[in-house]
């Protein structure tokens, strides 16, 4: 039988300085460098997703998201990673377009993914720092120290729906597109980071969308980084997210993403970088890592 951890909906802090009042707009981020480590880097991420943030409103077939587009491809492509967009129309029409990243043309057998676009019509000068930037930034990193060829990165682009709420049939539209394209030839894991780098975060997988099997790997891997099984837990329910595709046609999934149910930021102009941290940034980097070491260990010699 599988052991819940703890559940919590009580947030703690990021870190132990004062926390910013979220409702105010994100000052221009301070003049920082990344920085050549061997190590996940949470203030690199924090870097990228403040270079994010500050092209403004990102959602689909907007300029600023053609100038995100622009900006992941140069950075990996200078960490040695191989780029190609996918692109495609919504039902209403809108262009849209996923960006792929990979160290083989071979099929590779762990996909890390994330979205990348905004919800539109939020407020001028939406950052949505947290619900779609810091799962960038997170993935962008892990690419300057990721070096295995059988790992892909996906930043997709339609996971929020043009109406207010999704449905069953608004949203998910590139992680559905990239399902259908690739046919057969599907990942056998999929690790999913949504909303990631908040101060006040903790993360807690849906329930009901994680095996038993995958629901092991992650709990293996909060106890080998220390980290707290309370901000580290469960949510008791499924979400409609970039991980369902993949799972509904048959993918090992895991969707890391932070409870947000009750928020007052949640696709609200308070979603800016005053929401960041880089020490949260940081611990999902790691358990990203964690979780990929893991996988591709057994993966070596045992089957789930």
């Amino acid at each position: 039988m599988r052991r819940f951890l703890p559940l919590l909906f009580l947030f703690c802090g990021c870190d132990d300085s004062p926390q910013r009042a979220e409702v105010a707009a994100s000052p221009k981020p301070a003049a920082q460098e990344l920085v050549n480590t061997p190590e996940f880097s949470g203030e690199n991420a924090y870097v990228h997703c403040a270079a994010i943030c500050a092209m403004g409103p990102r959602y689909s077939g907007s300029p600023a998201y053609e100038q995100q587009l622009q900006y992941l491809e140069k950075h990996l492509r200078a960490y040695g990673w191989q780029t190609e967009r996918n692109s495609f129309s919504a039902p209403n029409g809108v262009q849209m377009s996923n960006l792929r990243a990979f160290r083989s043309t071979t099929p590779c057998p762990l996909l890390l993914s994330c979205h990348v676009d905004t919800k539109v019509n939020i407020a001028p000068g939406f950052e949505s720092a947290d619900d779609g930037a810091s799962g960038a930034a997170v993935l962008l990193e892990l690419a300057r120290i990721l070096n295995d060829s059988r790992v892909e990165l996906i930043f997709l682009d339609g996971e929020e729906a043009f109406a207010r709420n999704m449905s069953e049939t608004d949203g998910l539209y590139g992680s559905r597109f990239d399902v259908a394209r690739r046919g057969a030839q599907l990942p056998r894991w999929q690790i999913n980071l949504d909303m990631v780098g908040g101060r006040n975060k903790t993360i807690a997988i849906p329930i009901f969308d994680t095996s038993d099997y995958m629901y092991r790997h992650y709990s293996n891997a909060v106890r080998s980084l220390g980290y707290s099984e309370e901000k580290w837990s469960v949510w008791p329910g499924g979400y409609l997210d970039d991980h369902l595709p993949y799972l509904e046609a048959g993918v090992e999934s895991l969707n890391l993403i932070a409870v947000f149910s009750g928020s007052n930021w949640w696709h609200t102009a308070r979603d800016n970088m005053n929401r960041i941290c880089p020490r949260s940034l940081h611990e999902s980097g790691c358990m990203t890592r964690q979780l990929i070491s893991q996988l591709l260990s057994e993966g070596a010699s045992v089957a789930p």
